[in-house]
């Protein structure tokens, strides 16, 4: 029995759970992702799906549990804090849906989703308390807030109401590969918003977020393995220090098999050091979002 159970959690791949979850099979999420678990203790990709698959089986204690979990270890996610705000929401405790709402636009506060969510529930705090003062005790309605089903980090930045990111600037091009190259003012401004999302991450010392921005496929360079490279930037990011990371003139180039080039200037300070550089960094869309294959400084 131990065997079977081993080789089903080694089967399970974590886009298999992502696909169980988008199907809304959450029977099946909850099994497997424990399964997966089980063999990956700790994983924070398989515990969110596993909340949200408790969540959707209507198992509310457990999944709040769960996200509350999440949340702690993960404080700059803002995904559980919005999951957890829908919960509460549902049975009616809008104060601590507005709590960690007001907790997640802390984090990211231009994540639309949260925004969202966060005046849906300003709007029931307020019915709420109208009825009230009229003597009603009709707060049954529920609120249509939205739950996230997948961790994006940043993938959804700009709040309804607010002035989009500005588009970045594009590079001259010949008539010839001006159709060729263009992209899209969406794509821009998720790419955009990709890479200043990766800089508050590092700035923030969070070493999951901030690797998360890495493709599994991302090439360090100098003959260096993708381990060396985490085990390296572990080690750098876990040095207390206040780092500030700010990005500059973000200019996005289409590549071929549907890569992008990002050129900017960064600038990095610090108690101990400071630089400002060119850099340009090489991304490819993947199910989650745009994410880091290559990365260099200076002009090359």
């Amino acid at each position: 029995m131990l065997i079977f159970v081993t080789s089903v959690a080694a089967a399970v791949t974590l886009d298999d759970l992502q696909k169980e979850i988008d199907a809304g099979k959450f029977d099946a999420a909850a099994r497997q992702s424990q399964s997966y678990l089980d063999a990956h203790p700790g994983n924070r990709d398989a515990r969110f799906l596993h909340a949200r698959a408790l969540a959707g089986q209507g198992h509310t204690d457990k999944a709040i549990a769960a996200y509350e979990s999440l949340a702690a270890d993960f404080p700059l996610r803002v995904e559980p804090a919005n999951n957890l705000a829908v919960l509460h929401a549902d049975q009616g405790e809008y104060d601590k849906a507005r709590t960690w709402l007001e907790k997640a636009l802390a984090t990211q506060p231009a994540y639309a989703t949260a925004h969202r969510n966060l005046g849906d529930v300003y709007t029931a705090l307020a019915q709420l308390a109208y009825r009230k003062a009229l003597g009603s005790d009709d707060s049954d309605k529920r609120l249509p807030l939205t739950m996230l089903d997948r961790l994006y980090y940043a993938q959804e930045s700009v709040a309804p109401g607010s002035a989009p990111a500005p588009a970045p600037a594009k590079r001259p091009a010949t008539p010839e590969s001006d159709n060729k190259n263009k992209i899209s003012d969406q794509d821009s401004r998720s790419i955009v918003q990709t890479i200043r999302a990766w800089a508050l991450a590092w700035s923030s010392q969070d070493f999951d977020a901030y690797t998360d921005f890495y493709a599994d496929e991302y090439d360090p360079g100098d003959g260096m393995s993708r381990a060396q490279w985490l085990s390296l930037r572990r080690a750098r990011l876990g040095t207390p220090e206040d780092i500030h990371i700010r990005l500059e003139d973000p200019s996005i180039t289409r590549l071929a098999n549907g890569t992008v080039r990002v050129d900017f200037t960064q600038e990095y300070e610090s108690p101990r050091y400071s630089d400002r550089v060119d850099k340009h960094m090489i991304l490819v869309r993947k199910d989650a979002g745009w994410r880091i294959l290559r990365e260099a400084s200076g002009k090359n």
